[in-house]
């Protein structure tokens, strides 16, 4: 592309060469590092912010290819909590920034979409400059800053910086699409597990859920489920951004820092247990951060067995023989006899055992051994891990 601008004098500017070099690099790692922020929309400010500081312009807009691609209006200055940045819609034929009936609004340095006969080396009338690139499956997108006409025509090193930085955004714009075609991947990939499974970010946000999430118990207990789901994924989430800081946290016994960080925790619903086994998954499936996979699945009850029974409950071998006499429906009095011990003995030993198992009646032991009693659940003990 042929541009008529001036070159600055010798000596002119010199002494911001190391910050005008400074600028240039970051711009480029911007561009080149879609990944490394939260969404696209936080990289896409980042990048116009960047190119703003670079050629001294207030503002600027961007355009990504989305479902329904739209300019977003950018300030230099980082937008006060609250207030969203302005959005525009784009002419959807060609993406191009023009008012109707008029010239192009904006002096592209780069434009593939341009052939080279169609290019122009007239400044801008009203100062906005930009790049304008093309990513091999076809989409496009596009940057531009608004500088102040009154600064005259666009300096060379300028022009030649945005040319140098046009590279990096075509390449980030088509990692982005890439994790985009990724995360596609990955829903398929969840939607084919016959276990329902749920991915959150580390915030705790639903990211997918697959169709077997569909098919959990009714309303109730399928919502409580999926409340389960997401605390799980607070937790490990929290963990994760704690150890991302340098910080020892481990919540669970079962999170492994040496390892991706896991964590189980199971629910009792009525004679079934269901397990949730939650995971942070790896880096850029969403973005800068990591991201938390659970997966629910589902068994039969089993009766609890003595090691249960002094592991979660603390019972002592007399006492989870005690225990097994009460589920079988003894009194005292036949407890004793079948101990062979006095009768106020074989009493405190089920007031004891009655107390560690945590309920009120000597009629809910047997369901509770029989691991079949919704009444008492399985958060009220120690988590199965």
């Amino acid at each position: 592309m042929s541009l008529a601008f001036n070159a600055p004098a010798r000596g002119v500017g010199m002494g911001s060469d190391a910050r005008h070099l400074e600028g240039l690099e970051r711009a480029i790692s911007v561009a080149l590092s879609p990944l490394d922020f939260p969404n696209v929309i936080r990289w896409g400010d980042a990048l116009t912010a960047a190119l703003c500081a670079l050629v001294d312009a207030p503002a600027g807009a961007i355009l990504l290819p989305e479902a329904t691609p739209r300019w977003r209006a950018v300030s230099r200055v980082a937008t006060p909590p609250g207030h969203e940045a302005e959005w525009g819609l784009h002419e959807e034929e060609t993406e191009r920034l023009r008012e109707p009936g008029a010239e192009e609004l904006v002096l592209w340095i780069r434009d593939d979409l341009a052939a080279d006969s169609a290019r122009s080396g007239n400044p801008s009338p009203t100062g906005t400059v930009g790049v304008r690139v093309r990513i091999p499956s076809g989409a496009v997108a596009a940057v531009c800053v608004h500088r102040d006409v009154a600064l005259g025509p666009l300096p060379y090193h300028l022009i030649a910086a945005l040319r140098a930085i046009a590279p990096a955004f075509r390449a980030g714009v088509a990692a982005w699409i890439g994790s985009i075609a990724s995360r596609h991947t990955i829903a398929r990939m969840l939607d084919s597990l016959a276990d329902p499974a749920i991915l959150f970010d580390l915030a705790g946000e639903q990211v997918h859920a697959n169709q077997a999430v569909g098919r959990l118990p009714g309303s109730v207990d399928g919502a409580r489920l999926r409340t389960e789901a997401q605390r799980l994924a607070w937790s490990l989430g929290a963990a994760a951004r704690r150890r991302s800081q340098g910080k020892v946290a481990q919540p669970w016994a079962a999170l492994d820092t040496g390892e991706e960080a896991q964590a189980v925790r199971s629910v009792r619903m009525g004679r079934s247990v269901y397990r949730l086994r939650g995971t942070i998954v790896g880096e850029q499936l969403l973005g800068a951060e990591s991201a938390v996979l659970v997966t629910v699945s589902a068994s039969a009850t089993e009766p609890l067995s003595d090691a249960v029974l002094h592991g979660e409950f603390g019972l002592t071998t007399r006492e989870i023989e005690v225990a097994r006499l009460i589920a079988e429906g003894l009194s005292n009095n036949e407890i004793a006899d079948r101990l062979g011990v006095r009768f106020f003995t074989a009493r405190n030993h089920v007031e004891r055992t009655l107390a560690k198992l945590r309920v009120t009646s000597r009629h809910r032991v047997g369901p509770l051994l029989r691991n079949e009693s919704a009444a008492e659940p399985l958060s009220g003990r120690a988590s199965a891990a």
